[in-house]
This record gives structure tokens, sequence and C-alpha cells, in this order.
């Protein structure tokens, strides 16, 4: 028998067994065709396609995804080459790589393979894949919690499979269920479960594999709408369908199983939902199989995914609750041993995320696992006064900060490290560049009020390969720099020992972190570390952290009334009282380092009140700020600011200041794409040009003003020096911050548009020791739990600035050149940067008329980061006495020479 003819065979056995539901044995027979195919001497090229990807289908549908991706690479490689890179053959393979990511709960690169799919279709012909792709892109519109769109996309599904009569409808018929189910039409819900039930069941059988899913979303719905006394049968019909196609060891089985833990933990019968929850852990896992439920995987045996997760959540929630029956610290202990099991898996796979905003979910979707976990460490040392407990509960809320910050930074660092050369670095940094750049012009497309869809869609082609592109070659430095995947996939954090070491003795950091329930502040000195735990109200305390905001940052000082005031003092004065009460010992003295958590980014710690304020009179400028008492510094987390740590005087780079102030004379409006940057307008700033000139009479630099203030001479420029100095205007782009803009003198230059993005910050590398962001809004930008503030400040962190000053909200320009000159001159005395930041309010507050001693003028600017002294007094004046001595040598040299002449004439 010839090699095709056997192959044909081989695979016609293979899907024989895989339409029967006899997966064991169809795995069997594809391997064969594989072994046939890896012989060579084929001609038949459209079956060794077929082979590929469904096998690559067989592979995912068994549960064992990493290889079911494998297979689909090879077979996009083999198609690619035989068949041309834009044949319709690709669209399966792109679809199915789109599901796999789509379970792997990486929905950006999932959502990038099926547009890729959707591009491939011939839109005058008609094609059964269309209806799958509007299908998965529902699902994920419905993981994002988008239901009502999500529900679009599966009633358009829908109305195409019907059209396609071939096609089964009842998974999408179950999904809509589901989106019924979130939008709380219950009886809607429940007639489309049963409809797909009913549709599985008359067209496949009792027993076909489809029917699991959709017995266990009925279930889970039964439970939901509280009928109870159905949830079990239906978990059993899943389970037995599971059970008699996949066997115990596969994901579906082990989800199954993990909601019939659900079911018990409902029932408060805690003993049976560890017991299903563990054995949804052995179902899971190929290498685990210890039953006992006081005994978890290690990361060894595990592939670190969403599903493991989504079991070990709830089997530590329930060993929880069980110490509140048992009172056993055993207990406890071990929800925070599998509390510390799930963190070490969400590193692991937000490091395995390529793309920023996979990683930025992921941050905010687990930011309650973190709080649950501190809240059981921060129990156990209160229970136990074991120290251990006190430091890991520290660990937990670092490890909840800036965690996606954190991991680029730690990239970075272990390319340097790693082996990896220069050449390849560069390599990289112009595949991350160009990504950007076509993602900037599909983002700014797509905001028109007539989009060109032409343009989107090839735009989106060029993306797609320059991404997978950009994965084979982090693929590449993984499997051939073992340094470098050693140094990447460290993600060990700074311990309360080498934090303390980093410490002066004058330093007090405080680091919160705050849950639905509780604050904690996490005060910490060279010699002393507490931890406290407040109940709070989460819901009031946003409400004064929001009335202080919103207090500070108006400029409409025509409502600027008592009852104003009054809201202002009130709010301030009670945060002082729930952030930093009790401390006051503490503080005396202290240079203070806040590590905020959630909204307390976005207020500045020196304008709250460290005393009630009388609110029969308004009187801003003698108010008992707390600027008034303590340098205020802050830090994206103690690791960001402190591990990493180092100080030199002197320049790190070949010049000093580099200073820009555009002019926005004649701004043409179709910059601002966003609501809030029509709102404020791009106004001239006229007190920005006598902000740069005054500086540079204190630190000599470079100014770019007016026309010469432009992004590509800031690009050109910016990496020579040791300060950057911005005073500008941005547009904050709050939907997507990523794509917010700082905003240059607008000229005719074909390559750069005047608009300096987020995301083309993060591509640049600096070597300043500071960037001061005079401009508007620098810190301010949309709020993503366990990441932060998503602002344009922190984009300069992320390119190499180890300190930023940046401004919480608008910024009045002639006061910003008054505190900024200021600033400088204290920098110059060799203050460090918070105490100059300090003073140059304090000097302010002093000479401040009723109206300009409000807060908005003067508390917006803040310190993030390093703040170590960028001049050192006692050498500035060496060099000094050294200048003025070696002139009056050259003088007298020069007198006396000319003396002398004389003489002898």
């Amino acid at each position: 028998m010839n090699p095709d003819s056997l192959l044909q065979e081989q695979f016609n056995r293979a899907v024989g067994f895989l339409r029967k539901g006899e997966f064991d044995y169809s795995v069997q027979s594809f391997e064969n065709a594989i072994g046939t195919i890896n012989q060579g001497g084929l001609v038949d090229k459209n079956l060794i396609y077929r082979t590929y990807v469904n096998f690559g289908v067989l592979l995912n549908r068994v549960g064992d995804r990493k290889r079911a991706l494998e297979f689909y690479t090879i077979s996009e490689t083999f198609t690619i080459e035989k068949f041309g890179g834009i044949s319709e053959k690709l669209i399966p393979i792109y679809i199915n790589k789109g599901n796999i990511f789509n379970n792997y709960g990486d929905l950006i690169k999932a959502q990038n393979y099926y547009e890729k799919a959707l591009s491939l279709i011939d839109p005058l012909k008609e094609s059964r894949w269309l209806s799958e792709i509007n299908h998965n892109l529902g699902v994920i519109l419905y993981k994002n919690g988008n239901y009502s769109k999500s529900l679009d996309y599966y009633l358009r599904t829908l109305k195409l499979k019907k059209h396609n009569k071939f096609q089964s409808s009842s998974t999408t018929i179950n999904n809509i269920g589901n989106c019924y189910k979130k939008l709380g039409k219950y009886q809607d819900a429940d007639l489309y479960y049963k409809k797909g039930i009913s549709i599985v069941k008359g067209e496949s059988g009792s027993n076909y594999y489809l029917l699991g899913d959709l017995y266990l979303n009925y279930a889970v719905f039964q439970d939901e709408i509280g009928s109870s006394d159905n949830v079990l049968s239906y978990l059993n019909l899943a389970y037995q369908v599971y059970d008699i196609n996949f066997g115990t060891k596969h994901p579906g089985t082990a989800h199954c199983l993990k909601n019939f833990g659900d079911y018990y933990f409902k029932k408060k019968d805690h003993l049976n939902a560890l017991k299903y929850y563990q054995k949804a852990l052995i179902s899971e896992l190929d290498n685990f199989n210890n039953s006992t439920v006081y005994i978890n995987p290690t990361m060894d045996e595990l592939d670190p995914q969403l599903s493991i997760l989504e079991i070990l959540k709830p089997k530590a929630v329930t060993l929880r609750y069980l110490y509140d029956k048992t009172n056993s610290i055993s207990d406890l202990d071990f929800s925070l041993q599998t509390y510390d099991l799930c963190l070490d898996i969400i590193d692991k796979i937000r490091i395995a995320y390529q793309d920023e905003e996979s990683k930025f979910a992921l941050s905010k979707n687990e930011k309650e696992t973190y709080n649950q976990a501190i809240e059981i460490a921060v129990k156990l040392y209160q229970l136990t006064k074991n120290v251990k407990y006190k430091e890991k509960a520290f660990i937990y809320s670092e490890r909840s900060k800036s965690a996606s910050l954190l991991s680029s930074l730690n990239d970075v660092n272990a390319k340097n490290f790693g082996g990896i050369s220069t050449e390849l670095q560069e390599k990289e940094t112009n595949l991350k560049l160009d990504i950007a750049r076509y993602r900037e012009l599909v983002h700014d497309e797509r905001r028109k009020q007539t989009p060109d869809r032409d343009s989107i869609s090839g735009w989106q082609n060029v993306l797609f390969n320059l991404n997978e592109e950009y994965n084979q070659m982090v693929l590449r430095f993984e499997e051939d720099y073992p340094e470098y995947y050693a140094l990447k996939y460290d993600t060990k954090t700074i311990d309360i020992e080498e934090l303390q070491s980093r410490l002066s003795d004058n330093d007090l950091l405080i680091e919160y972190s705050i849950s639905d329930s509780a604050l904690f502040s996490f005060v910490i000195t060279k010699s002393s570390f507490e931890v406290e735990r407040e109940k709070i109200v989460k819901d009031s305390f946003d409400y004064h952290l929001e009335e202080v905001r919103n207090c500070l940052k108006t400029n409409d000082f025509a409502n600027n009334s008592v009852a104003y005031y009054q809201k202002y003092t009130k709010s301030a004065y009670l945060l002082y009282h729930h952030l930093l009460n009790g401390k006051d010992s503490l503080l005396t003295g202290k240079n203070l380092l806040i590590v905020p958590d959630d909204k307390m980014a976005y207020i500045p710690f020196g304008a709250l009140l460290k005393k009630e304020a009388d609110s029969t009179t308004m009187n801003y400028r003698n108010l008992e700020y707390l600027i008034k008492y303590n340098s205020i510094t802050y830090h994206n987390s103690a690791t960001l600011g402190f591990k990493n740590h180092s100080s030199s005087y002197g320049f790190s780079s070949s010049k000093s200041i580099l200073a820009f102030a555009p002019s926005y004379n004649d701004v043409n409006d179709s910059i601002l794409f966003t609501e809030r940057a029509y709102r404020d307008k791009l106004y001239p700033l006229p007190g920005v040009k006598e902000e740069v000139i005054n500086i540079s009479k204190v630190i000599h630099g470079d100014l770019f003003i007016d026309d010469m203030a432009t992004e590509a001479n800031f690009k050109a420029n910016s990496g020579d020096y040791d300060v950057l100095h911005l005073a500008m205007h941005t547009i904050i782009d709050d939907e997507n911050p990523m794509y917010s803009k700082l905003v240059f003198t607008q000229n005719s230059d074909s390559l750069q548009d005047g608009l300096l993005n987020t995301h083309e910050i993060y591509n640049m590398n600096f070597n300043a020791r500071m960037v001061v962001l005079s401009a508007c809004n620098t810190g301010d930008g949309k709020l993503l739990k366990g990441e932060g503030v998503m602002s344009l400040a922190r984009g300069f962190f992320y390119a190499g600035c180890p300190s930023v000053i940046m401004t919480l909200w608008t910024v009045e320009d002639k006061t910003g050149s008054n505190l900024m000159s200021n600033f400088y001159t204290f920098l110059s005395h060799g203050l460090k940067k918070d105490d100059a930041l300090r003073q140059a309010k304090l000097e302010y507050l002093k000479t401040a008329d009723a109206l300009k001693s409000h807060p908005y003028f003067w508390s917006g600017y803040v310190t993030l980061g390093d703040v170590d002294p960028l001049y050192d007094d006692g050498l500035i004046h060496k060099l000094m006495y050294f200048a003025f001595g070696s002139v009056g040598i050259i003088l007298f040299l020069f007198f006396r020479k000319k003396f002398k002449g004389k003489a002898v004439a």
C-alpha cells in the first residue's frame, strides 16, 4: 500500500472513532497517521492538512490543550508553506487556536485569532465558519461581562446556523440561556436551556458529549434561581456524560466535580465540599492523585491554568469557613497554604501572557484573591503572634500592587542579564514599536465618525503577523536562553528585612491594602514593622475619597462656598483619621513613603488635615495640612521602589536638563478624540514658557520652546539628559489608557503626529534620573484593580526613569511655574526631591492670597519613586569655590603679566 492510501485509511479510522465518541481509539489512530506523515513520501497535501487539523481538534476535546496547540501551529506552518498565507484553509486553524487561548483566559490573543480568521473569509461567498467565529466572539464578550452584546452575537450566530442547516445550534442556544440568566430574564433562560438539551438528545442520543456542558449549565442555573432540589440531579447527569465520554481525567469532568463542591459549600457541608474540590483537582491534573484534602499539588505537578485556579480558590474559602466551625488553626493555615499556591499560579499565568491588556484583566479579576490571602494571614498573626504570618501578609500586599508593571520590568531585567544580545533586544524593541504603531492606527481609525473598514482590516492583518512574529521571538528567548527564562519567571518581591535595610532612619513607609470590609496598613520603619486592620464600610470610605478629589481638582471657584469648604475639610480630616490616626508619634520628623491602594492613588496625602477645621470661617492657608509636617512621596509598590534601588550624585547622562514648552496656537480639534479632551480643550499655556526659562536660570539645560517643542525633537534628544521636564497639555483616554497622550507642538511632520502615546513611552529607553511631568493630569487615568492608576507617569517609570514628578489634575500654569521654579531651586541646594517639593509648596503658601491658597493650586504635584538628591550641595559649593578660585588665579596671572610687561617697557 502506498503512503497516501495508508494515510487515508488511518485518517478515516481516526475520524470514525472521533464521531462515535471513542476518543482513546481515535487518538491512537491519529498517532499512527502522524507516524506515516513523518516517514515522508506523501503526495496528497490536503490529506496531510486535514490530519494535522483534526488531530488538534481531538486533542483539545480530550483536554490536552498544550499538545493541541502544538499541532495547530504545525498545521499553520504547513498550510502557509503549501497553500499560501491567505488560504481559507487557515480559517479553522485560527479559530481553534483562538479557542485554546480563550480557555486559557488570554482573551486578547483569542480575539486576535478570531478576527484573523474572519479576515480570510470571502465576503462574496457563504462560509460555514462565519457562524462559529460570531459564536466565539460572543464567548469573549460574555467572559468580559458584556452580556447584552454577547447575546447579540449569539442571536446572530443562531440565525446563521439556521441558514446552514447542517450546523448544530445546541451550544449557541445554551449560551443564549447563559446570557438571559445574567440579564435576569430567568424564564427566557429556562426556555433556552431546555431547548438546547432537547436538540442534542434528539440529534445524538442521551450520552452525547455535548450534553455534559448543557446539563452542568442548567444545574448552575437551577441553583441560582433557588431550585436546589433539581441541582444535584442535573449535576449527576452531567457527571455521567463526562465520565462516559472522557473518563475521570478531563477538564470537563473536573469542572463538573468543582460544581459539586460549590453545591455542598452552599449547603454548609464543608467536608463534602472539600472532598469534591479534591476530586476536581485529581481530575484536572494528570500527575496528581492524592485524595487527602489537606494535600495540594505542587507547582511541578501542574501546568498553571485558570481552570486549576478556579478549583483551588473555593477550596481555600471552604477551609476558612471550616475553621469557623472547628477553631482549628491548622484549617486556617492550610487555607493560607492553598492561597499561596493560587498566587504562584497567578504569577505564572501573568508572565505567560504577552499582551498587557490580558495581564491587566488578570490583575483585576484576581485582586480579591490577594485580599483574601491578606485577611487570613493577618488573622493567623493575631491568633498566634507568629511574625511569619505578618510578613506573609505584607508579601501578599506587595504581589497585588502594579503586578503587570513589575512583571514587565522583570522581563526587561531578564533580557539585560540573561545573555540576550543587544542586537536581538533592539530587534524585539523595533517589533514592539511596530505593533504599537499599528494598534494605534486601528484604534484611532475606529474612533472616527466614519471609519475606513478596509484600512482597519489591512492594518489588523499586519498586526496579526507582527504579533505572531513577536510570540515566536519570545518562545525562542525562553528556549535558547535558560538564564533569561529563570530570571523572567522569578517573581520574588522585596521582604521586610531587605526593605528595612534600605530605609533611612527618618523614613516611615505605610503600605495600604483595602478590601470591601477592611483597611490594612503595613507600617514600617528601619527598626519596626506592624500591621493594622481597621474595619471599614468601603462605600463610605470611597465617598470621602471622592469628596476630597472632587473638591481639589475643580477649577470652578464661582461655587467655592462655605458648604464646599465644609465638605472638603470634613472629608480630608476623616480620611486622615482612617489612614494615619494614632501614628502621630511615628510621623514626627519622618519622611512619609506611601504605597496606596485603589482610589487612594487619586488624592495627595499632603492635603489631608491633621486637625478638624473651623467650619464657620473659610481659611485655606491656615489649615493643618499634612504637608506642613512631613515630606511625602509615593511608590507603586515597595518592591518597585526599593528592590533595585540605587542612587548617585552627579549626572548619569551626558547633559543636565532637557525642557519642553510647546505652543498651542491654532491647534486642530480633530486630535481631540476623547470626550474628556473635548471638554478640557487645548488652550494656550502662556505660563509654561516662563516656567522652563526660570528653571534654566537655576539649573543649566537645553530648552525646546514653541515651534521647537516637537515630538520628533523629544524622541531625538531625550535619551541624552539627566532630567526631563515637560510643561505641556495631555489628552487622557480613560477608556484606553495606553492611548493617553502628551501633546507637543503640532507641525507638518509626516512621521510624528505631535502626540506621544503612553504605549510609545513604554517602548522608549531613558537615561534620566528624574522626569518632571508638569503637564495636566499626568498622574491621573483609569484605575485598574491590582495595577493602580494607568497614568502617563507609569509609562516613564517603565521606560527607565526611577523618579517621576507628576500632577493629579489640571494644573494652573502660572502657579505651576512658581512651584517648579522653587522646586528646582531647592533641588539645587541638595535637598531630596520630596523635601524640595514640600518646601516649594510651603514657600508658595506663605505668599498666596485667599483664593490661590486653595489646595487645587499647589497640592496636585506629587513625587513617585526615588527621592534621593540629584545634587550634592557640598559638592556644588566646592565646585563653585573652585570655579571662582580658578577665575581669580587666572585674573591674577593675567594682570601680573600685564604689569610686568609695562614695567619692562
